[in-house]
């Protein structure tokens, strides 16, 4: 079993005009992101759009990206759904493919107490042999994900791992305290990547890096591997704008135009979703001129 760490890049999906899935440019950038020696890669996250493609586009461009991956590195994939049964379906299919690891939310669309939260994680993994990262998303049932709750969580064998994407970073301690050696901690939340790495988690979740991976990953080295802090500063203050822009305008708009206009368009995101205001991206060009990124117009 592959041990998951470092930058882990949740992909962006690519759309073409009339808002079909574009496998030729999923393939660039899988490319781009390995070349620039991402940790792994995470099929339909977030900044994937999971929730946008119909069932039968999720499985069709899971399996089209794990053809052109690999093996190159290690894969997760995201079977979350708002029923056990799917969410089983999108996990037994991702096992079928050879995927090192699942990150699942909680049921989503409503809010579902913690007895019935616990039931559909016990239940997605029995279903497969696969490490599960618990996914705690303020907009999806993150209330629930307590750091007392995952570590109940943590006592279900394959329960290995967890994203927290609230950006408290007094979580990533507690959550660690909570649960001991049974999980490790990813953070999610952009403002808080470099504080989360200091605070001993195992890497980052991150959807900024899908438009500046070679960056992201030299963070990760300078404080997890490095412990050259001095240096992790100066890059964080460089960087911290770009997360702080993403966490205050629409997340998968502004990865896909900040991918344009470092020369990887991916199109734009799936209606109802817009792209970002021509004044926005103009902003988003100065933040990304400013990390040092060749931007083009």
């Amino acid at each position: 079993m592959k041990e998951l760490r470092g930058i882990v890049v949740p992909f962006a999906t690519p759309f073409s005009p009339d808002e079909e899935i574009d496998t030729e440019r999923a393939r660039a950038l899988i490319d781009a992101l390995i070349e620039a020696g991402v940790h792994g890669l995470i099929i339909l996250g977030d900044t994937g759009e999971f929730f946008a493609l119909t069932p039968e586009e999720r499985l069709r461009f899971t399996e089209a990206a794990f053809e052109h991956i690999g093996g190159r590195l290690p894969v997760v994939v995201q079977p979350s759904a708002v029923t056990t049964r799917e969410a089983i379906m999108y996990a037994e299919h991702a096992q079928r493919l050879g995927a090192d690891a699942l990150m699942m939310l909680p049921p989503y669309y409503r809010s579902s107490p913690r007895n019935e939260v616990y039931a559909h994680y016990e239940a997605v993994a029995r279903a497969v042999d696969l490490p599960i990262i618990c996914y705690c998303l303020p907009q999806a049932g993150a209330e629930v994900m307590t750091p007392e709750f995952i570590a109940r969580l943590a006592e279900i064998d394959n329960i290995r791992y967890v994203k927290d994407s609230t950006g408290i970073l007094s979580r990533i301690r507690e959550i660690r305290a909570a649960c001991g050696d049974r999980i490790s901690v990813f953070v999610g939340g952009d403002t808080i990547a470099y504080d989360g790495l200091v605070a001993g988690a195992v890497g980052s979740i991150w959807g900024a890096a899908n438009f500046m991976p070679r960056e992201a990953v030299r963070l990760f080295e300078l404080v997890s591997e490095r412990e050259d802090l001095v240096q992790a500063r100066e890059l964080w203050s460089r960087i911290f704008p770009i997360c702080s822009f993403l966490e205050n305008e629409g997340y998968a708009a502004s990865v896909k135009a900040a991918l344009s206009l470092v020369g990887l368009d991916m199109g734009q995101p799936r209606r109802p979703a817009l792209p970002l205001a021509p004044e926005r991206r103009a902003e988003l060009a100065r933040r990304l001129r400013h990390l040092g990124l060749a931007v083009t117009e």
